[in-house]
């Protein structure tokens, strides 16, 4: 019998903030597989304590938009879990947030799935949600409509203009346009960030114009209507 491929939310930084499902997953496979991006392993940090025992498989997963080189990583990740899958044990990848929101592990599910081997997708923290907590605010109330957008997506100016609340996530690295682009629409006054959330270097805005241009990639830009 072949194994399974668990993707698995692990929440956005705080590792309380895993569900039991979740626990019981990491702790029930026989493979923690993570995503390699050359630098810091977040996901392995938030659940650690969880899969202290556990053999680690790193999958890589380069921080770029190469389309052939991001499908070669892919290929080489999906051939390293589907060995495992094979050999009857099952994988448990742990992905930060919830696995079906911008999460690079559904890629990996198609492909697994493509190969005739079962996956399963085990939901998560989302980090928008966590960061409302923070900022102990809704997101949305009544009938107001909640966007969500990568701040790399193109048309996010016409976005941000649309009607109801506005999640921008992993806005770092385009902060500076961002923030223009938000006080170019009058949307400052609305807008309030949370860095980082969830980890222990957690950083809350409540005015965008005390937000640096350096803000990590993990920096996400709520913007709610006022009345």
């Amino acid at each position: 019998m072949t194994g399974t491929l668990f993707g698995v939310g692990v929440g956005p930084g705080d590792p309380e903030l895993l569900t039991v499902k979740a626990i019981e997953t990491l702790r029930a496979a026989a493979v923690v597989a993570v995503p390699d991006t050359g630098g810091e392993k977040t996901a392995l940090h938030v659940a650690a304590k969880y899969i202290a025992d556990k053999e680690i498989l790193l999958c890589p997963m380069p921080m770029t938009r190469d389309k052939e080189r991001l499908a070669k990583s892919r290929r080489e990740s999906v051939d390293k879990i589907c060995e495992r899958l094979e050999e009857g044990q099952d994988v448990a990848f742990a992905t930060l947030g919830d696995p079906s929101i911008y999460s690079t592990y559904m890629y990996l599910h198609r492909l697994v799935l493509e190969r005739g081997y079962k996956a399963k997708m085990i939901p998560g923290v989302p980090s928008f949600c966590a960061a409302s907590a923070a900022l102990g605010d809704s997101l949305c109330e009544g009938g107001e409509a909640l966007h969500i957008f990568p701040a790399s997506y193109e048309g996010l100016e016409e976005g941000i203009c649309l009607k109801g609340s506005k999640v921008l996530m992993k806005s770092g690295r385009r902060m500076a346009e961002v923030r223009q682009m938000l006080k170019d629409a009058g949307l400052a006054g609305q807008t309030r960030m949370v860095e980082c959330c969830g980890m222990k270097n957690e950083t809350i805005y409540r005015h965008l114009e005390d937000v640096g241009d350096d803000a990590s990639y993990f920096s996400i830009l709520l913007i709610k209507e006022r009345e």
